[in-house]
Parts: structure tokens; C-alpha cells; sequence
């Protein structure tokens, strides 16, 4: 089996940028002198919101989100009617995925300022990140009501018209965003990725140029890959995985796939010490443990092959292809 889906986790990530689970960020030095420098600050103006605010925004760059919340939470308690103090302070509830209070700041947010395009454009992504497409929508439309070029909103709504299945106002609003920005990474790649799901070529256009602007863009080089791939020109396929595998040498869907192509090849040797490579990174890759039967199946070892496919069953009991594999070989 060919692994073909794109997590996404990831492709939250493209629209959420810093939200979500903490990135683990070391603290330089220069971030600990300016956090000392406002903690000196504050010693002498405890009730100075402007400074609990910046405080708040150290902290969350170094992903220290509950401190951060709290120094937010000061900046609000010393001045309450700050539109920005409540745009972070959602910003740090949705970190914490704290849903319900990153709508009420937002809400208070538009109730100091109805035109906010921020606050609107944060609204939407956080009705995305709790799967409220309708909210969503609605509060994008209203930042492209008031902003007809802001790339970001556009770019959102064409991933919310993605992800809700709709993938010719997905490819409309993607096109939308490259006009305004030419460079805009994401929206070459979300296009090329839209048209690869389909083997269409239009889509090694749109990968080849999110790669020139992004060179270790894997999500980009694996899709263009499994187009080569699905278009049977195995070589670029091949060539594009081993990229891959040079920017991260653990990336176990290509390692999957390098194998699934040495099978379509004849090379069933080659093609299970790269199924071996792909399951030292996970040893529960159901797919690769199945693919390696099916290599040891055509090979006509029919002992290993029973013994993958009983493995990737003891995983997941319903793998189709390994169910199919047992039934071929008449165990």
C-alpha cells in the first residue's frame, strides 16, 4: 500500500503557525535579559499593563504558555478595554485549548473594536480548530468584507472549502491568494496537493514552485512524489522520497513507499530493508508490515508472509490487505 494521506495535524499547523502542542523552544540568553529587564520593570510598575502585556508575549514565544496566561490576565485585570491584550490572551487560551475562553476574548475583542480584522481573522481560526466550518466561514467572509486582498483570509477560507469537500471553491480561493502574493508558499502547496489527490500533472506545477520557494518543504516534496508516483514515473518519485529522506532520514511514509516501488519493480529484497527501515522508526506501521509480507508473499515465502500479515492483524484486526494476504496464501 502506498501511503497517501497528509496529516492533518499538519496542515493545522500551515494555518495555525504556533498553536497548538509547544515547540520546545530553548531560552537564549537574550530572551532571559528581556524578561529580566521587564521583571525589573514591573518591580517598580506592578500596575503597568503595557508591561504585563510584553511579559505575556516573552512568554509565549519560549512556549511558557501558562505563565504567559497569567501576565495576560494582568495586563486585562490593569486596563480592560485593550483590544490587543484580549487577541493575546485568546492567542494563549487556544495554545492551552481552552476553546470556550479564546471565543469570549475574541468576543470581548469585537466589542471594543466591531471592524477588528484581526480579531475576526483569529475568530475563524479558532471556530476551524473546533470544527465550527459555518462559524468559520462567517467570520472570514467578514474580514474579506473589509479586506478583499488580506491573502491570509482567503487562504483560509479556500482551506475551509478543502476541508469541507468542496474543492473547486478551494482551488478558486487558492488562486485568489497567489494573484495578491505570488510567494505565498502554503497556497502553491494546497493547490498542488488538491490536484495530485486527482493525478492530475497541473500539480507538479504547483509543488515544483512550492518547493523553489520552500526547499525543505516535505509535505510539498511528498506530495509531489506520490504524483510521480501514481503517474508511474518512478525515478522522479524515487529521486523526490530521497529528498525527503536527506532533510529527515526518519520520514517513514517515503521509506514505505521506496518499498511499495522496489515491489513494482521486482526487487523484493530492496523493497523489505526499506519496509524494515520505515518500521525501526515505528514498529506498530501497520502498512509496512504489511507490505513486507506481501514482498515476502511474492518472493513464495510463505511462512514470513503469514507471519507479517498475522503480525499487522494483531495491530489493527480489520487490515483489509492483510486479511486479503492470509486469504491468498491459504492461511
Amino acid at each position: 500500500m502506498i501511503i497517501r494521506k497528509l496529516l492533518l495535524i499538519t496542515s493545522l499547523s500551515v494555518l495555525f503557525g504556533t498553536y497548538g502542542c509547544g515547540n520546545n523552544t530553548v531560552e537564549t540568553n537574550a530572551d532571559h535579559d528581556v524578561l529580566a529587564l521587564i521583571d525589573a520593570k514591573l518591580k517598580k510598575e506592578p500596575k503597568n499593563p503595557q508591561l504585563h502585556y510584553e511579559r505575556a508575549s516573552v512568554l509565549m514565544k519560549r512556549d511558557r504558555i501558562a505563565d504567559a496566561i497569567t501576565s495576560i490576565k494582568n495586563a486585562i485585570r490593569y486596563d480592560d478595554d485593550n483590544i490587543d491584550y484580549y487577541i493575546l490572551s485568546a492567542d494563549l487560551h487556544l495554545r492551552n485549548v481552552e476553546i470556550k475562553q479564546s471565543y469570549d476574548d475574541l468576543q470581548k475583542a469585537l466589542e471594543l473594536d466591531p471592524n477588528s480584522v484581526e480579531a475576526y481573522s483569529k475568530l475563524g481560526e479558532i471556530s476551524f480548530f473546533n470544527r465550527d466550518y459555518d462559524r468559520a466561514i462567517e467570520s472570514i467572509d467578514k474580514v474579506i468584507e473589509m479586506d478583499p486582498i488580506n491573502a491570509k483570509a482567503l487562504f483560509m477560507k479556500g482551506f475551509l472549502y478543502k476541508e469541507t469537500g468542496d474543492s473547486t471553491n478551494a482551488v478558486r480561493n487558492f488562486r485568489k491568494v497567489i494573484e495578491i502574493d505570488p510567494n505565498y508558499v502554503d497556497a502553491y502547496e494546497e493547490l498542488g496537493l488538491l490536484y495530485a489527490i486527482h493525478g492530475n500533472k497541473l500539480g507538479i506545477e504547483y509543488l515544483t514552485t512550492a518547493i523553489n520557494l520552500s526547499p525543505n518543504n516535505i509535505q510539498a516534496r511528498y506530495g509531489l512524489a506520490l504524483l510521480y508516483q501514481d503517474l508511474e514515473n518512478y525515478t522522479l518519485a524515487v529521486e523526490e522520497y530521497n529528498k525527503i529522506l536527506s532533510i529527515d532520514s526518519t520520514h517513514a511514509n517515503s521509506l514505505n513507499n521506496l518499498g511499495y516501488i522496489e515491489i513494482q519493480q521486482g526487487n523484493y529484497e530492496s523493497a523489505i530493508s526499506f519496509f524494515d527501515r520505515a518500521l525501526l522508526t515505528n514498529s506498530f506501521f501497520v502498512e509496512a508490515i504489511d507490505n513486507k509480507g506481501y514482498a515476502y508473499e511474492l518472493m513464495n515465502n510463505i511462512g514470513k508472509a503469514k507471519e507479517m500479515y498475522q503480525m499487522a492483524l494483531s495491530i489493527d484486526p480489520n487490515y483489509k490487505n492483510s486479511l486479503e494476504g492470509l486469504t491468498r496464501i491459504g492461511k
